[in-house]
């Protein structure tokens, strides 16, 4: 009896051939992450954020990554590369190579993905130098969904966010997406549509219509050269300074907080009903929340595009507090003032600084 032809397809196209491996990828992360769970020890600390950067060839993700990694935040960050040459750090901020992991002088560290996302991702959240927060490159040609799937499977981290980058003029005139760009696009939290300094802004608002229709619950930013304050990537950079001097708010390089606050318990049910319709302006929204639930405990709410979460605050103010951060061209705070009009009387505070775009 013959045996079962084992060629590929002849008619199989690139897109399903990308389709195949990023499943390959996905199952095999998996595999790997129950075996590693299995082994690692009871001793849990604070869950790690992760950031998944996405973005095809030449949209400008490298440039995001060296900038997050060599801005002044203070934070110390994990970065998961393909290629650390590619990042092209300065020698200057080098401070060390071993092995597979270079380290910089600010304490952050990039780490080869050679080994696999849920390997690195496990050992760095055990290391006994903890970081706050890793940075997960995605290669060119790679669904972010999957490795996202992955992070958030393995214990010890969170999946704080999808970040995937568009070259703005790479796409213009576009009336078609190509395959893979749409499933870069649709799982991500935030949409950094780069490039945009090339275009005109009727091409660019163009553009930006049909990343909307493509991802219509991620929140669009606008940039060029990836100039985008850590502040809008990283939770742990934007922890709001949530007991302020009154005033107004103030707009810095192009990006505004906002800091409102509530006296009585929200329900929680109205909340995320307004989460889920959150203001395109807002890119970031972080604060302490007490729920009509129980009032008693605060809550910490942090958001990014369509993507929440809750955890408890021990240590939080009396009352309702949110920051919320974005773009001063797309950020009307008469229209997220009324928005939020359905929690109850709300004071407008001073807003926060610190929102420079990095060099």
């Amino acid at each position: 009896m013959n045996s079962p032809a084992t060629t590929t397809p002849k008619n199989t196209t690139p897109a399903e051939l990308r389709r195949a491996l990023d499943t390959v990828d996905f199952l095999s992360g998996l595999v790997e992450v129950a075996a590693l769970n299995r082994t690692r020890s009871d001793m849990r600390r604070a869950a790690l954020p992760v950031v998944v950067v996405s973005g095809f060839l030449g949209a400008g993700k490298t440039t995001l990554m060296r900038h997050l990694l060599t801005a002044g935040h203070g934070m110390k960050i994990a970065a998961l590369v393909n290629d650390f040459a590619a990042l092209n750090i300065d020698a200057a901020l080098i401070g060390n190579v071993t092995g597979d992991t270079t380290a910089l002088d600010n304490g952050c560290i990039c780490c080869s993905l050679s080994g696999g996302v849920a390997r690195a991702l496990s050992e760095i959240s055990e290391r006994e130098e903890p970081v706050d927060a890793v940075l997960v490159e995605a290669s060119g040609v790679s669904d972010p969904a999957g490795i996202a799937h992955v992070a958030s499977a393995v214990d010890g981290v969170t999946l704080d966010c999808i970040v995937t980058v568009v070259d703005a003029a790479e796409n213009t005139g576009s009336t078609g997406w190509d395959d893979l760009l749409q499933r870069q696009v649709a799982p991500a939290n935030l949409v950094l549509l780069n490039k945009t300094d090339l275009l005109s802004a009727p091409e660019v608002d163009a553009i930006a219509a049909r990343l909307a229709a493509l991802a219509p619950r991620a929140q669009i930013f606008r940039t060029s050269h990836c100039a985008v304050p850590p502040v809008i990537i990283f939770d742990a950079a934007s922890a709001p300074a949530l007991i302020g001097t009154e005033g107004g708010g103030r707009q810095d390089h192009g990006f505004a907080t906002m800091l409102f606050s509530a006296a009585q318990p929200i329900e929680r049910v109205e909340i995320e009903a307004l989460l889920n319709n959150i203001p395109s302006g807002i890119l970031r929204l972080k604060g302490f929340v007490r729920l009509a639930e129980a009032p008693e405990t605060a809550m910490l709410l942090q958001c990014v595009g369509p993507r929440w979460r809750w955890q408890e605050a021990p240590e939080a103010p009396s009352g309702s507090k949110l920051v919320m951060i974005g773009q001063t061209s797309t950020m009307d705070p008469d229209s997220i003032e009324q928005h939020f009009a359905p929690l109850g009387e709300m004071t407008s505070l001073a807003s926060r600084g610190g929102l420079e775009p990095p060099t």
